[in-house]
């Protein structure tokens, strides 16, 4: 015996191959105005995520960057999913200073950003590109210009700038170029630069401030404890490994950041002190 609910199907499937004249001609069209999220202001507006598997304490984050930050006009966080946030800022001066500050990392996870442009949708931008500064080391007279650093910029990821101080002063150890790196590709060792007819040599890569990244694969956001090809790689130590080379980052103080925060409109967050 047929279940009723075997049958429902039935006729609704059977319903759905009836064609009605009428019903086919009739339609209704609409000029319809895309909504983006409210109170979004895409000349100075961010989305951003950590590089993490692991839950974010929302309130708690919001409070640290805001602190690290500590933007002029104020700033106002939402939380568009896990892990997706949207920063509202309210003046380029405070934006200019989150980009060009970068990289930023809460509790040790690197945060990862991209602005926003005109049209774009917050909950569905691409998010894997990170603004670094990388000191180029062991570069040879003739070769300290301002074309071999855009060069080598645009081998590791994409040419920014170049540090205005690199061509001051008699003799610099290193030159310094802002690169934006993706962060799903290894991060590059050294290049290979000669002069015509001379032999070869090293330019080598430090990354400023860089977060966690692989001594195994180069990538950013895991370390080799955790990467795919920890069983398939060579030991640690062996001279065919890449490893990238990297500066160790300064300490930053983590002040509570309510004096920084807005509600979204306009207000600036209530201020609770903190108790212990």
């Amino acid at each position: 015996m047929a279940s009723s609910s075997g049958t429902v199907k039935q006729l609704e499937d059977l319903y759905a191959q009836v064609t009605i004249e009428d019903e086919e001609e009739v339609e209704l069209s609409y000029d319809v105005v895309e909504q983006n999220e409210e109170d979004v202001d895409y000349r100075w507006a961010l989305v951003g995520t950590f590089i993490t598997k692991r839950a974010i304490d929302f309130d708690v984050m919001r409070h640290v960057m805001a602190s690290l930050w500590q933007p002029g006009k104020g700033m106002y966080v939402k939380e568009l999913e896990p892990n997706r946030f949207l920063f509202q800022f309210y003046h380029d001066l405070d934006i200019n200073r989150v980009i060009e500050g970068s990289p930023w990392t809460f509790n040790k996870l690197q945060f990862v950003f991209t602005r926003l442009k005109n049209g774009d949708i917050p909950r569905n931008v691409a998010i894997k590109h990170l603004d670094i500064w990388v000191q180029v080391h062991d570069l040879q007279s003739g070769f300290k210009s301002a074309q071999v650093l855009r060069d080598l910029a645009n081998y590791i990821g994409t040419f920014v700038e170049t540090d205005p101080k690199n061509f001051q002063g008699i003799w610099r150890e290193y030159l310094r170029v802002r690169v934006t790196i993706d962060i799903t590709l290894p991060l590059k060792r050294r290049m290979k630069l000669r002069k015509t007819g001379s032999e070869w040599f090293w330019a080598n890569f430090k990354y400023e401030y860089v977060p966690t990244f692989c001594f195994i694969c180069g990538i950013i956001g895991h370390t080799e404890r955790f990467c795919p090809k920890l069983f398939s790689t060579l030991p640690i130590g062996s001279p065919s490994r890449m490893v990238p080379s990297f500066v160790l980052p300064r300490r930053r103080n983590y002040q509570i950041g309510s004096r920084w925060l807005r509600d979204g409109k306009g207000k600036e967050t209530p201020f609770f002190p903190m108790t212990r």
